[in-house]
């Protein structure tokens, strides 16, 4: 499989997140990453099916317009229930755009668009399980609060669909039936805070992010439902 060219690069998925996971991390401190609804707005043609790895949501190509929105850079871990890191697993996201319409035809919302949003993004984990998305800040549509979907893909295991949250919208978090399924303990485990990306000394000019980090904890390996290679 071709990684896709796009500017944001890869390697930003592995920067300083060694640390995030390893140390004093124990099996006692981790609890499974909750699972939480497909819905109904998996990209058409699923993601699974794309020919190439893509993190950059902000735009359809290298040439492109930007989209529309706040961008933030969404960085990560996955490990197992013994804070290991997962090697090779498939990430895939999807979300909404600024506006809180999903690029999909069952969403018949009649907010626009935008024809420069990519809405969904795939990667394959690092040697420290580690992955990076850039996107923009999902818009709220009716009857949820803001999010992006997670599908988790590990072989040997059973594949994990969750949500991520941001603790910005925590007032509309605690209003939404889907965030508030799950205990509290996994609701802090699937909410994210968003800090500035540190100043580039070497290059001050450039655009400053709001970033966060999402550790997701896959379950069991001798799961029944577990994923096949692929």
């Amino acid at each position: 499989m071709n990684m896709k060219r796009r500017d944001f690069n890869l390697r930003v998925a592995g920067a300083g997140l060694v640390g995030f996971w390893a140390g004093d991390l124990l099996a006692s401190d981790l609890i499974q990453t909750a699972e939480q609804t497909r819905g109904p707005f998996y990209p058409i043609p699923e993601i699974e099916k794309q020919e190439f790895f893509d993190v950059d949501l902000t735009r359809k190509d290298s040439n492109s317009p930007l989209a529309i929105g706040e961008i933030i850079v969404v960085r990560g871990n996955v490990l197992d229930l013994s804070s290991q890191p997962l090697e090779k697993v498939f990430v895939e996201v999807w979300q909404a755009c600024h506006s809180g319409r999903y690029n999909h035809p069952n969403d018949r919302g009649e907010s626009p668009l935008d024809p420069n949003f990519q809405y969904w993004g795939r990667m394959q984990t690092g040697q420290d399980g580690s992955f990076s998305f850039k996107t923009i800040q999902p818009g709220k549509y009716p009857g949820r609060t803001p999010h992006i979907h997670f599908r988790v893909v590990a072989s040997g295991r059973k594949a994990l669909e969750t949500q991520l949250y941001f603790e910005a919208n925590q007032e509309l978090n605690l209003k939404d039936g889907v965030y508030k399924s799950v205990s509290a303990e996994q609701q802090k485990g699937i909410t994210m805070g968003l800090q500035p990306e540190p100043i580039d000394r070497k290059n001050p000019s450039s655009v400053k992010l709001m970033t966060g980090n999402f550790q997701i904890v896959l379950g069991p390996s001798s799961d029944s439902k577990s994923t096949p290679d692929m």
